[in-house]
């Protein structure tokens, strides 16, 4: 049962990490851990060797694993949130693009202090229909420098809101 576990735990820190090999934002190959794949190893480590440190005797792998799992998936959550604040700046950059249809420049400061900018291009026509038009972005970001986004078709909905297709 232990050696379950502790395989189940080494299992998910691989593949939490495996999830993080994209190289950044915009998949751009790669084979090193993102900072989300890194963080997410080093507190499955830490949760694993505090549940061993204060597990009794005879239940220290299977506490281990359950510190690993639950140190590994808690800091994987917290900054997979601070991305998806990125990934929400960025979004604001594509709506204002598509309500103004003309190029929009946007920087931001990160949770970790970093400058993060967006420039997206004037929006251009969709072979969706006349209601859809498709939107393209460069990223500025400290570890993975300048990156195209892969193109986003957004069309208008009923109530004339821009939404991704």
């Amino acid at each position: 049962m232990r050696v379950f576990l502790i395989s189940a735990a080494l299992a998910g820190a691989v593949a939490l990490s495996a999830c993080e090999t994209t190289g950044g934002y915009g998949g751009g190959g790669g084979s090193q851990l993102s900072r989300c794949g890194q963080n997410a190893v080093a507190g499955a480590v830490v949760g694993g060797l505090i549940g061993l440190a204060t597990a009794p005797r005879g239940n220290r792998g299977e506490n281990a694993a359950i510190g690993a799992a639950v140190g590994g998936l808690g800091t994987y959550a917290v900054c997979s949130w601070l991305q998806a604040r990125d990934r929400a700046n960025i979004e604001r950059g594509y709506q204002q693009a598509l309500a103004e249809n003309r190029s929009v420049n946007s920087s931001w400061q990160s949770e970790e202090g970093d400058s993060r900018a967006v420039y997206v291009n004037p929006p251009t026509a969709s072979d969706r229909g006349p209601e859809c038009r498709r939107v393209t972005a460069t990223v500025q970001h400290p570890e993975y420098g300048r990156q195209e986004l892969p193109p986003e078709t957004y069309c208008r909905n009923a109530m004339g809101e821009w939404v991704p297709v």
